[in-house]
């Protein structure tokens, strides 16, 4: 079976399709029967004609699986030509909520974490009434250029790894800590390799109140999957997505907001902590963590999907 992972052209440079369709495509690759073949393609826009004639006749029998939005390039005409020739249609939905499209235009709708599971569930009559569309999880993987275990062991070491808008961190935290800049587009291979400088990673993010058709879009919790790869524990404020599933609700270092005395408290109580007890527990959970997302977890879920077509 041909499995064709699409994207957009303006989500070229963008992190989430470097894990989500080219990350994934690898991964598929290297632990998927090789009765499975894996390929990355542009969705080309509904203007180029030409183009999306080649992309539909390159999607015949195929399972396409679009990222994000990268469907709505094609236009009516064409997704409807498609849902012709293509053995089955996929959305990964990821950290929206994509669409609209045209009623039955999509098989399986994939949620990148359990919190989008649910939600996708709940609204799926608002965003695909067609009976027989489906919700299937997919759970998102930890970035493969991170070296197992490569935290330091010696001491605490404070980071902050995200877009900088996305974190709440007070003055003096932020002189010590390690904050490398990071913009979410472009090669950021020197980026992932600071990921190992530090073993106690930031990972607060304020919950996002906006809905799409009536749905709330989810994040996939990727700074913890990025930390436990690397062996760091991590601060996280318990409004996260599918963090309280990955680490249990009686987490050490779980705070309850994310204003910057939760955030003081919290990184100074980790530091104190360093080496002891809970610190180790914490680790237990994080070294938990990294077993849910390893590539054989993902990939036994994908193939789930894949089983349906």
């Amino acid at each position: 079976m041909k499995v064709i992972l699409a994207y957009r052209i303006g989500q070229k440079t963008m992190g989430g399709k470097a894990m989500r369709v080219d990350q994934l495509s690898a991964m598929a690759k290297a632990h998927l029967s090789p009765d499975y073949s894996f390929e990355v393609a542009l969705a080309p826009k509904g203007a180029r004609e030409n183009a999306c004639r080649r992309f539909v006749e390159s999607c015949k029998d195929a399972v396409v699986i679009f990222h994000k939005s990268a469907a709505s390039n094609l236009g009516p005409e064409f997704r409807a030509s498609l849902k012709k020739v293509a053995a089955g249609i996929c959305v990964d939905h990821l950290d929206v909520v994509a669409g609209p499209f045209e009623p039955g235009f999509v098989d399986v709708h994939i949620a990148a974490s359990y919190e989008s599971e649910r939600n996708l569930w709940k609204g799926l009559p608002a965003l695909d009434p067609t009976p027989g569309a489906q919700v299937r999880h997919l759970r998102h993987h930890a970035d493969p250029r991170l070296v197992f275990g490569s935290a330091p062991e010696n001491g605490f070491k404070l980071g902050y790894f995200g877009l900088p808008d996305n974190v709440v961190l007070p003055s003096k935290l932020a002189e010590q800590a390690v904050v490398p800049g990071y913009d979410g587009k472009g090669d950021v291979n020197a980026f992932i390799a600071r990921l190992s400088e530090a073993n106690f990673h930031i990972c607060t993010r304020d919950p996002s109140p906006s809905l799409t058709r009536g749905i709330l879009s989810s994040k996939p919790f990727t700074k913890g999957f990025n930390a436990a790869v690397v062996g760091a524990n991590v601060l996280v404020n318990r409004q996260v997505h599918d963090a309280e599933y990955y680490l249990g609700s009686d987490y050490p270092y779980f705070v309850d907001s994310t204003e910057i005395s939760a955030i003081s408290e919290g990184v100074a109580r980790a530091s104190s902590d360093f080496g002891g007890a809970r610190w180790k527990m914490a680790r237990a959970r994080m070294d938990n963590v990294a077993r849910q997302i390893a590539p054989a977890e993902v990939m036994a879920e994908l193939d789930k999907i894949l089983r349906l077509f």
